[in-house]
């Protein structure tokens, strides 16, 4: 089974707006971590999830060397990628049966994709089969179930705001994850964390509030930001600056705690 078939992913194109390393935009830490990751790869890399592509995009901004590949089951997503590929190439695919040969890539990525899967074990050996031997598998996911994170308690009371606005299946703790990637043949060679104690209260507030408004939303909080034509409204340029200073404070927040475990878990692993 692929990704969790009760949600809409066609009703949202996730993964459009730009992400660069500066610490205003959402995804830069995970761009950042990745990155670090990558500097002694070379090759090919495939990014599973990729929505529109911000993520592949900026890795090959950064690494132009590199030949970077994107893979998403949305067509509409791969769609509006390949609208402005900049170097990229994409694969209208979910995570199981990618349609690639084994030992195609040096280095494969997830971001805030595992969590989807009704049965991550197979995406998982999908991403070791398509691995070069010692090849790096990069995975970013939300831990929803790790202890000492506010995530932990809300799971136990059947907080479901992430299962109702992003499709999510699986909930995870660091312990979760690790034992799944060993079993598929994935050796984890280093943790970071992020979503810290702060962080984590604006994401849960923003989330719980979707679920008070009773319907999902059409667009990411970035999405809506750049949806204008060079004249944003007020009501974007007071959320612009919002975001700017709640998104800056989480990245510098997690690399001060970055020895803390926290409600999201950046894992480098080997083939």
């Amino acid at each position: 089974m692929a990704e969790n078939a009760t949600f809409n992913y066609e009703g949202k194109v996730w993964g459009a707006p730009q992400v660069r390393l500066a610490p205003t935009y959402i995804q830069a830490l995970k761009l950042r971590y990745y990155l670090e990751d990558l500097k002694p790869i070379g090759g090919r890399v495939l990014d599973i999830g990729c929505g529109a592509g911000n993520m592949p995009k900026a890795i090959k901004h950064y690494r132009p060397d590199l030949e970077v590949w994107g893979a998403d089951l949305s067509r509409h997503a791969i769609e509006a990628a390949l609208r402005e590929p900049e170097g990229v190439r994409f694969v209208t695919s979910g995570g199981e049966g990618l349609p690639f040969p084994d030992g195609f890539f040096d280095a494969v990525s997830m971001f805030d994709v595992l969590e989807h899967f009704a049965e991550p074990e197979h995406a998982l050996a999908e991403v070791r089969r398509v691995l070069r031997p010692g090849g790096l598998f990069h995975l970013f996911l939300p831990l929803e179930r790790q202890p000492f994170t506010i995530y932990a308690p809300l799971y136990r009371l059947g907080w479901k705001a992430k299962q109702e606005h992003c499709g999510h299946v699986q909930f995870y703790s660091d312990e979760i994850c690790r034992a799944q990637l060993q079993q598929a043949g994935l050796e984890v060679t280093k943790r970071r964390w992020s979503i810290h104690p702060i962080y984590a209260l604006v994401d849960v507030a923003y989330f719980s509030m979707l679920s008070l408004r009773g319907k999902p939303v059409s667009t990411s909080v970035e999405g809506y930001i750049h949806s204008h034509n060079g004249h944003p409204s007020l009501a974007q340029r007071a959320v612009s600056l919002l975001k700017d200073g709640l998104v800056g404070m989480g990245y510098f927040e997690s690399l001060a705690l970055g020895w803390l475990p926290g409600g999201g878990g950046h894992y480098a692993a080997r083939a």
